[in-house]
């Protein structure tokens, strides 16, 4: 048995290890959010129920993954050649794979039940008048920054997430000529 066998079998088994842990979390719901472990973009983390749907979703394929890797780790050990490094290595990529995919299910799920991050803001917007407007609100009303999630309508100008057409007239307004791209 030669060292680079003993190596790629511990890490391996380590990272089966994780997947194992992170699948069973996830299963059965009790993977807390957080920015290292599950399936994290920025609608799984949206909410805890969402981060916990989607992590629900992934871990069977996790799980599955985490068994192929200790399969892989195992064989790599036992077999006894210059070769059996690559059951580990192909038990690796074929994991990655795996988790991959059902990651992608995974978001696709969140993304049909998480709320949009801009959906109904109107930070600038003539529903609630100008930004100084918007800033200089009475306390009970509420401020159009705090519609968006954000401390300022400057957050939202720069996420893009203001209304850039003009109420009154209901046009939007003229964009500068630009020279064609040559």
């Amino acid at each position: 048995m030669s060292v680079v066998s003993i190596v790629v079998s511990v890490c391996v088994f380590v990272l089966a290890l994780v997947w194992l842990v992170v699948g069973v979390a996830g299963l059965i719901g009790r993977l807390p959010r957080n920015r290292y472990f599950g399936v994290r973009t920025d609608s799984t983390m949206a909410s805890a129920e969402v981060f916990t749907l989607a992590n629900r979703i992934a871990a069977p394929g996790t799980l599955g993954a985490a068994l192929i890797l200790f399969a892989g780790g195992a064989l790599t050990l036992a077999v006894d050649s210059g070769w059996s490094v690559v059951f580990g290595l192909v038990a690796l990529v074929a994991g990655v794979l795996i988790v991959g995919a059902v990651s992608g299910y995974a978001v696709r799920a969140a993304d049909a039940v998480a709320p949009a991050d801009d959906a109904g803001c109107s930070c600038c917007s003539s529903d609630h008048g100008s930004v100084d407007d918007a800033h200089a609100a009475e306390p009970e009303q509420t401020s159009a920054a705090a519609d968006c999630g954000t401390d300022s309508c400057a957050s939202c100008t720069l996420r893009g997430m203001c209304s850039t057409d003009d109420s009154s007239s209901g046009t939007a307004p003229a964009q500068p000529d630009r020279a064609p791209i040559q």
